[in-house]
This record gives C-alpha cells, sequence and structure tokens, in this order.
C-alpha cells in the first residue's frame, strides 16, 4: 500500500524484514495454490537416516540449502548435534502479533527446541553456526534481540 507520501506501508502479516523478503519473492503463502507452488515434501531420510523426521514439508528453496548444510555437517561429524526436530511449515504468526512467523513459507526449520528455548543463548557449537551460515541458513541463536537458538531460516529475523 502506497500512503502518497514516500513510505510503502506494509501490511501488519509482511511487517518484519524476513517476512517482506519472503512476501516479494513467493507471495501471499494464505493465498489460494500457494502451498502446492512452492512447498515440497522432502524426504530426508533417505539421504540422511540420522535425522529424527522421516520427511518435512518445506519451501522448495529452503530444502536444497538445508541439503547442503546436513552433507557438510555430517562430514564434520557436527549433524551429532541434532537431537530432535520441532516443526517446520506452520501457518502461525509470532507472539500474538498479526505478522506470519517464517515457517507460514516453509522457510524455517526448529530444532533441539527443548535444549534451546526462546531468550536462551543456546547451546549449538560455533562450528555447526558456521556450517549453516556458510550455506545460506540464518540461526535464531545468533540474533541480538529475543533470541530463538532453535529456529534456522533461509532469511535473517
Amino acid at each position: 500500500m502506497y500512503d502518497g507520501a514516500s513510505n510503502l506501508k506494509l501490511p501488519p502479516a509482511f511487517s518484519g524484514p524476513g517476512q517482506l523478503v519472503l512476501f516479494t519473492r513467493y507471495g501471499d503463502p494464505r493465498a489460494t495454490g500457494w502451498e502446492q507452488k512452492w512447498l515440497t515434501l522432502w524426504h530426508v531420510e533417505q539421504l540422511h537416516p540420522w535425522f529424527p523426521q522421516k520427511q518435512v514439508r518445506i519451501h522448495k528453496h529452503f530444502w536444497p540449502l538445508l541439503q547442503s548444510a546436513f552433507l557438510e555437517l555430517e562430514k564434520l561429524r557436527l549433524h551429532q548435534e541434532i537431537i530432535s526436530f520441532d516443526g517446520c511449515h506452520d501457518q502461525s504468526t509470532l507472539h500474538e502479533s498479526p505478522v506470519l512467523s517464517v515457517h507460514s513459507w516453509g522457510a524455517a526449520i526448529d530444532l533441539n527446541a527443548r535444549d534451546n528455548p526462546s531468550g536462551t543463548t543456546g547451546g549449538w557449537s560455533t562450528e555447526f553456526i558456521t556450517v549453516m551460515e556458510r550455506n545460506g541458513i540464518c540461526c535464531g541463536q545468533c540474533w541480538t534481540g529475543n533470541k530463538q537458538p532453535m529456529h534456522f531460516a533461509m532469511v535473517n529475523g
């Protein structure tokens, strides 16, 4: 929406920086047909039998990033840090606000949520985080504000 001045006013659902990137690239995840266009069922167990979930419904552009990161984590034996899978695609909002979660696009995955709860510094090793970042994946453990160390996404924030 344009307010007549020089400011673009975003609907509240897309007001986060990560959400704006996803909305601009992929559209509204609530739109009819959106899931069929942008989501896929990733059969994780085919290459990564150690992963705690056999398959994950995920954004088509996010799973290749995770696939690459998982292969590198395995090579370095860092994949052993992953204990639990705690969600990926989920139409939800952030903390009782109108802002859609990055999970709404299938562009985020939560791992080891019990051991890495919201607001904590998290327990991932520096090496693990480095591998994820090298593969284009942002981690909520690195945020300066309200840390979400279980959260890994293809956009930051």
